[in-house]
C-alpha cells in the first residue's frame, strides 16, 4: 500500500486561491523569512536549551521560591542561635510570586536576549570601543570640572577643533552619527541581519 503525495493540484482555483497552505509557501518564499529560518536554524541547539531552562523554571518557580524561603528560615534560625541579631520577617507568599513573575518576564525576555547574543553588542571589539569611551568620559567629565570656564563663544569652538585630540574625537563621532543614520535609514528587518 502506497500513498502518493502532491504539492502540485489539477485545480487552477487551488493554485491561486488563498489557503494556509498558500499562505505558508508564500512566506517561506520570503528571503527574509528564509533568512530567519536558518539563523534560527543555525542556533536551533541554544535556542533548544534556552526553551527548556525557562520552561523548567517557570514550571518549578513553586519549588525554586519555596527552596529560598526555607533557605532564609534556615538562615535566620541560625543566626538566631549565634547570637547575632534576627533577620527581618520574610513574607514567603510574596516572594513566591516575585519568583513566579521573574520565571514568566524570563520568558518573556527569550527573544531578546537571543537577539542581544546574536549583535555586534556580544563582539569584543565593541567591549573594548565601550571601555575606552567609558575612560574618555570620565576623563573629559574631571577635565570640565577643573576647567568650568571651557570654550567661550564660536571662534573659540573653532580653535578647539585644531587639537589633534579634538579633531580625532569629532570624528569619531561623525562617523558614529553616519552609521546610525544610516542604520535608522533602513527597514528595522533588514537591519536586525547586519
Amino acid at each position: 500500500m502506497s500513498a502518493d503525495v502532491s504539492l502540485i493540484t489539477d485545480s487552477e482555483n487551488e493554485l491561486t486561491a488563498d489557503s494556509p497552505r498558500n499562505d505558508l509557501i508564500r512566506r517561506l518564499e520570503d528571503p527574509k523569512t528564509a533568512a530567519a529560518l536558518g539563523q534560527l536554524l543555525d542556533h536551533a541547539e541554544l535556542v533548544a536549551f534556552l526553551v527548556d531552562s525557562i520552561d523548567g523554571f517557570v514550571r518549578r518557580a513553586d519549588v525554586i521560591s519555596d527552596s529560598v524561603a526555607s533557605g532564609v528560615a534556615e538562615v535566620k534560625q541560625l543566626a538566631g542561635s549565634n547570637g547575632q541579631r534576627p533577620w527581618p520577617a520574610v513574607d514567603v507568599a510574596a516572594l513566591s510570586e516575585t519568583v513566579a513573575r521573574l520565571g514568566a518576564a524570563a520568558a518573556a525576555a527569550a527573544p531578546v536576549v537571543e537577539r542581544l547574543l546574536n549583535s555586534p553588542l556580544t563582539d569584543p571589539q565593541t567591549a573594548d570601543t565601550l571601555a575606552q569611551l567609558g575612560e574618555a568620559v570620565v576623563a573629559g567629565r574631571q577635565a570640565a570640572a577643573a576647567d568650568r570656564r571651557g570654550p567661550k563663544g564660536i571662534f573659540a569652538l573653532m580653535r578647539a577643533t585644531k587639537d589633534p585630540d579634538v579633531a580625532r574625537g569629532l570624528g569619531f563621532m561623525i562617523h558614529i552619527a553616519r552609521a546610525v543614520g544610516r542604520s535608522l535609514g533602513q527597514d528595522p528587518q533588514s537591519a536586525r541581519k547586519e
